[in-house]
């Protein structure tokens, strides 16, 4: 998952520590890539997490205190931290050096299989469903444009493995998956991080105001949940796209950019 220029995927329709306390927030989404504790987590809607963390008893009380917990994955790109990394290497095409990782060749078998494996043991696990990322790689202004199909197609053979799928972005897909994928989640719709600068920002009203219309219009269309995730450091910034996003009637949740715990915001402005 990383923010990325979601007006561009819109247009075609339009383990870090933490504090013991439970997560107090919009009810509709909670994402956390670290480690964190399982009984602080109650009353969401859909809950994504980074399955490597968790054993079968703790996914139990995930889904016992949420509706739906989900195990993130990653489609078209391998870390190098993965635990199958190694063998799926092979069938790679080349290194994202800016998030450590490697571009998946998705035509091949092998690394088809590979991946359905990793799902298998996701499933083993107790996980409701998975959460597709990295799907824009394969935009038509994407790293791998010209496997568009052939990820669609695997996507379509992930979905009879009776799993509920969550599709990070991808709407450039919305007629492909629409009947594939059971969610749809949408970053920055109101913020717009600086990875340069390592800075927390705002989109300015003009792209903002495109992109509050065409999820309206996407909502329309694909007829599925969509959930929005924000990146914010302040306790007010926070307040003020909280304020924003409760005016779109979508479900959301407001975090830090590493994703590695749960929201810790600082009070300064």
């Amino acid at each position: 998952m990383r923010p990325i220029n979601l007006i561009y995927f819109l247009l075609p329709f339009i383990t870090g520590a933490q504090k013991e306390n439970p997560v107090q927030m919009n009810k509709g989404l909670f994402v956390c890539y670290g480690k964190t504790n399982p009984k602080l987590v109650k009353g969401y809607d859909l809950v994504i997490l980074e399955a490597a963390h968790y054993n079968v008893e703790e996914v139990i009380i995930f889904k016992e205190n949420n509706n739906r917990v989900v195990a993130y994955i990653s489609l078209t790109e391998v870390n190098e931290a993965a635990q199958f990394f190694e063998d799926i290497k092979p069938y790679t095409l080349g290194k994202n050096g800016i998030w450590n990782s490697w571009f998946i060749d998705v035509s091949l078998k092998p690394a088809q299989q590979i991946i359905l494996e990793n799902i298998a043991l996701l499933k083993q696990k107790g996980f409701d469903g998975l959460f597709l990322d990295n799907i824009d790689n394969v935009s038509p202004w994407g790293e791998l444009k010209a496997y568009k199909k052939h990820l669609v197609d695997f996507i379509k053979q992930i979905r009879t493995k009776n799993l509920f799928l969550v599709q990070n972005s991808g709407l450039f897909l919305g007629k492909e998956l629409n009947k594939i994928t059971d969610a749809v989640l949408v970053e920055s719709v109101i913020t717009n991080y600086n990875f340069k600068n390592q800075q927390y920002t705002f989109r300015d009203d003009n792209s903002k105001n495109q992109l509050h219309k065409a999820i309206k219009k996407v909502k329309r269309q694909i007829k599925k949940p969509i959930y929005i995730l924000e990146y914010a450091d302040t306790i007010g910034m926070k307040n003020k796209v909280s304020k924003e996003l409760s005016s779109l009637g979508f479900p959301f949740f407001i975090t830090q950019i590493n994703l590695q715990s749960p929201p810790q915001f600082n009070s300064e402005e």
